[in-house]
């Protein structure tokens, strides 16, 4: 059937997942459909095909003779129920499966999560996903069987809600052949809401058109390698990354002897960038700045010019913000716009 006008009570089928139900409510392109275990799942009108329209089944019931003997409509042919997509490119010895986090869009401050449980594998997975409480008993957040190459909605969350320590458990197998049988999985997964407001959290992969946080239960080797670092290794590696950045002498270049040019590029300030993320970065231009202005703030008539230059804006923002809030006494303006265009700052002390 074309997919023209879909309503409440129309029966539907996924166009790209196995399954479907009856919807219940639509809002635009969007159609909300009951499925067979009672969880409402938000999907595009595109991206179904109905199998029973509602008003297929009024016109069944208003059906008479002239005897007023209802007279008993043939039942639409059931369509065969689809065998599960088996993938002849999934590695069946590593299977995968994942717990993933969807949102609208992130960079615009959408805080609802949308939680899936993902199989990326030919095998049937019966999953349970619980949460101990302070008695030490578990208790049922969700528990399903997902069929093979599927993804199932489950819940939406709020981010900030998102500090949770969940026991997963699964089983897999498969039906249509004999199979490698795999241990139960145990994993403990935990959540840390910060984790959702970090740079680049949401990430580009092949189950979502939109950014996604995936968290693997199923882990590949690469994976359980850094799992299984030692606490000495680990406690290296924080150790190098928490070490102080040493930050380069800055030649103060005397283009005027009354002034003091200082270049906030981070190339100038540091010989080696790479592992530092924008807010680490940031933070070492603003510290060089402070260190500048601390030690001058007492030299009345000193002029320096801060070159931040053009970029995105941000350092040049923060530099006049901390101009505006912190040193208000000194006074700030562009710096001459034909010796640095519109990348420096002059302040005069």
């Amino acid at each position: 059937m074309k997919n023209v006008d879909i309503k409440p009570g129309d029966k539907v089928r996924f166009l790209n997942d196995v399954g479907g139900g009856e919807v219940t409510r639509t809002e635009g392109k969007m159609i909300y459909v009951i499925d067979e275990i009672g969880f409402e799942v938000p999907v595009p009108a595109s991206e179904v095909v109905v199998v029973e329209r509602i008003a297929d089944k009024v016109n069944e019931k208003t059906n008479f003779t002239a005897n007023d003997e209802t007279i008993k409509m043939p039942e639409m042919e059931s369509e065969a129920d689809e065998s599960p997509y088996i993938d002849p490119l999934h590695d069946d010895l590593n299977p995968r499966i994942f717990l993933a986090f969807s949102s609208g869009d992130p960079n615009n401050g959408d805080q609802n999560l949308d939680f899936f449980v993902i199989n990326d594998s030919n095998y049937f997975c019966y999953y349970l996903i619980a949460e101990t409480g302070v008695d030490g008993l578990a208790r049922v957040l969700f528990s399903g069987i997902l069929e093979p190459n599927t993804k199932e909605f489950l819940k939406q969350f709020h981010s900030s809600k998102m500090d949770v320590r969940w026991h997963v458990q699964l089983i897999l197998h498969r039906k249509d052949k004999a199979f490698r049988l795999f241990d139960p999985v145990n994993e403990v997964v935990k959540i840390k809401a910060n984790r959702f407001f970090k740079e680049n959290a949401f990430k580009n992969n092949d189950f979502f058109d939109n950014k996604a946080v995936l968290l693997p239960v199923i882990k590949n080797e690469l994976e359980r390698r850094l799992e299984n670092l030692s606490k000495k290794e680990t406690q290296k590696i924080i150790k190098e990354k928490e070490a102080p950045i040493p930050i380069k002498n800055i030649t103060k270049k005397q283009k005027r002897p009354d002034i003091i040019e200082v270049d906030l590029h981070i190339h100038e300030l540091l010989d080696d960038i790479r592992g530092l993320s924008s807010s680490e970065i940031l933070k070492i231009q603003l510290d060089k700045f402070h260190a500048v202005m601390e030690d001058h703030q007492n030299i009345k008539g000193q002029k320096i010019v801060f070159i931040h230059g053009i970029g995105n804006g941000t350092l040049k923002h923060e530099v006049r913000r901390q101009l505006n809030n912190r040193y208000k006494k000194h006074s700030f303006q562009d710096a001459s716009f034909r010796e640095y265009g519109y990348g420096a700052t002059l302040v005069i002390i």
